[in-house]
C-alpha cells in the first residue's frame, strides 16, 4: 500500500509557511509534487513568513516578559502566570525547554524559533505537566516554532500510566480527573521531531489545537493517547510525517483509544502511513510493566468527527480500526485476542461510531478504510481521489469471526450517503465492499461527478 520515498542525498526539503497555508518545496519523495499547496509562492513569501510567525491568539495580558538574552543553553524554564517572550527570539541552538505546571498559565513565544542542542535532542521543547497528581486547567501556548527535539509539545499527567496502572488506578474517569484539561495551542509548528511532533497524553481532555504546522515528525505527527477525549484539531497542516530512513512508518494523527474528538478543516499531505488512523492498542508489551505506557486500554477510538479536511497524496486518508487486520505478533499484546498462528497474532480492534463528513480526497491510494462498526461516511468529495475511494470490510474479522467474543464477520451499520465520485470509473470500482458487508452497509444518494 505504501510507496517508498527515493533517496536524494544532495537535496533537501523545506516547509515555508504563508499565512496558515503550507508551501512545500521538496526534492526527495516521488509521491509528493514539487511546488505549492493551495497558494502560489511569490516574491512576498519571505515577508509573509516573518509576519505570520506571530498571530493574535487572544491570550491573557502578559504578567511577565522575557528577553531573548535571558535564556541559557539547555535551560529548563518553568512558566509562571502569563509569560511573553521578546519578539522573534532565535533560540534555535539553545536547547531551551519550557514547562507549564500550573493552572491559569500561558506562554506566548511571540514568534520564537526553538531548537535543541545535542544534549536536548530527545527532550521536549514545551511540556504541560502538573506539579502534583491533580488536574491543571486553563492553559495556553501560542506562536512557538520548534525545530527538532524529541517532541515539540507534550501534554501529560504528572505520573506515568504504568505507575497508576500498577497501583490499580484504572478507572477512566478517575484518570481523567487527574489529567490536564481546557487548553489552547495556537500557531505552533513542529519541524523534524525525532519522535511524535505533538503528544497528547492519556486521559487529557478538551485541548484545542488551532493553526498548527507539523512536518517531518519521526513517528506520528500528533498522537492522541488512550482515554484522551473531546479534543479539537483544526485549521492545521500535516506534511511528510511518519517516515524513517525514507520509509513510511506512521501517520499524521493517531487516535489510540481516544474518543469524542473533532478533526476539522485541516490539510494532510504525503504522510507515511496515512492521515488519520483510529485504533485501540492491544495492550502492547503487556509482559513488561516497566514500560511507561503499560496500561490496558478499555475504551474505543469512538465517536470522533472528521470533517472538512483535505487529504492529498496519502496512502490512506482515514482508517477506522487500523489494527484489526494487522499482524501484531511482535507486539506481545496482552488483551483482546482473536486468532493466533505460528507466524501471526490478531487482536480485536475497536473504533466505533465515527463520522467522516464533507472531506476532499485528492490523489490518494485509498480514501477511507472501514473495519469496525457504526461509521458514517457522508458528503465527501472523491472526484479526484484516483485510487479506491472507500473500502469496507475486514479480512481478519471475516476469517476469524467469533460471536462469543462479540466479533461478527460483517461490519455493522456503515452508512455511505451523499458522496461524490469520479465519473471515469464505475461506482463499484470506487466503493469496494466485501461480500459479508453488502447487507450491513447502506448506500444512498451517492453520485458521480458528471
Amino acid at each position: 500500500m505504501f510507496k517508498k520515498c527515493k533517496t536524494h542525498p544532495n537535496k533537501t526539503s523545506q516547509i515555508i509557511l504563508v499565512s496558515s497555508v503550507a508551501v512545500l518545496m521538496l526534492a526527495g519523495c516521488e509521491r509528493l509534487p514539487t511546488g505549492t499547496i493551495g497558494s502560489e509562492l511569490n516574491a512576498d513569501a519571505t515577508l509573509a513568513i516573518e509576519k505570520n510567525r506571530v498571530i493574535e491568539a487572544s491570550l491573557p495580558t502578559p504578567t511577565q516578559h522575557l528577553a531573548c538574552a535571558d535564556f541559557q543553553t539547555n535551560q529548563v524554564v518553568t512558566i509562571k502566570g502569563h509569560t511573553q517572550l521578546a519578539k522573534n527570539c532565535d533560540l534555535a541552538t539553545k536547547g531551551v525547554q519550557f514547562i507549564l505546571d500550573s493552572s491559569n498559565t500561558s506562554l506566548d513565544c511571540n514568534g520564537a524559533i526553538l531548537g535543541p542542542t545535542d544534549t536536548t535532542a530527545n527532550k521536549t521543547a514545551i511540556t504541560i505537566k502538573p506539579k502534583q497528581d491533580n488536574a491543571i486547567t486553563q492553559l495556553a501556548v501560542a506562536n512557538c516554532h520548534v525545530q527538532g527535539y524529541g517532541h515539540a509539545l507534550n501534554i501529560r499527567q504528572k505520573t506515568n500510566p504504568n505507575v497508576r496502572y500498577n497501583q490499580g488506578l484504572t478507572d477512566p474517569e478517575a484518570n481523567r480527573a487527574l489529567a490536564p484539561q481546557d487548553i489552547r495551542i495556537i500557531n505552533v509548528s513542529s519541524e523534524g521531531s525525532n519522535n511524535s511532533g505533538i503528544f497528547v497524553g492519556d486521559h487529557v481532555q478538551r485541548v484545542t489545537f488551532d493553526q498548527l504546522r507539523v512536518a517531518r515528525s519521526g513517528t506520528v505527527g500528533l498522537y492522541l493517547e488512550f482515554g484522551s477525549q473531546h479534543n479539537t484539531i483544526q485549521n492545521s497542516v500535516f506534511i511528510d510525517n511518519g517516515f524513517r530512513s525514507f520509509k513510511p512508518n506512521r501517520e499524521a494523527i493517531a487516535g489510540d483509544a481516544s474518543g469524542f474528538n473533532t478533526i476539522q478543516n485541516n490539510e494532510f499531505i504525503h504522510n507515511g502511513a496515512g492521515s488519520v488512523l483510529l485504533y485501540r492498542n492491544c495492550f502492547e508489551h503487556a509482559d513488561d510493566p516497566s514500560q511507561s505506557n503499560h496500561f490496558k486500554r478499555t475504551e474505543s477510538a469512538r465517536d470522533n468527527i472528521i470533517k472538512g479536511n483535505t487529504f492529498r497524496e496519502e496512502p490512506v486518508g482515514v482508517w477506522v480500526a487500523s489494527r484489526q487486520s494487522r499482524n501484531l505478533k511482535g507486539f506481545t499484546c496482552g488483551a483482546y485476542p482473536l486468532a493466533e498462528t505460528l507466524l501471526a497474532s490478531y487482536h480485536i480492534d475497536s473504533a466505533k461510531d465515527n463520522q467522516i463528513l464533507g472531506n476532499t480526497f485528492i490523489q490518494v491510494d485509498t480514501g477511507i478504510i472501514v473495519e469496525d462498526d457504526g461509521t458514517q461516511i457522508m458528503n465527501n468529495d472523491f472526484t479526484q481521489a484516483d485510487g479506491i475511494a472507500i473500502k469496507i470490510g475486514s479480512e481478519i474479522r471475516e476469517k476469524y469471526a467469533d460471536k462469543s467474543k462479540g466479533v461478527l464477520a460483517a461490519i455493522q451499520n456503515t452508512q455511505v450517503r451523499n458522496n461524490r465520485f469520479a465519473a471515469n470509473k464505475p461506482l463499484v470500482q470506487q466503493i469496494q465492499i466485501s461480500a459479508p458487508n453488502q447487507a450491513t452497509t447502506v448506500l444512498m444518494d451517492n453520485r458521480t461527478n458528471e
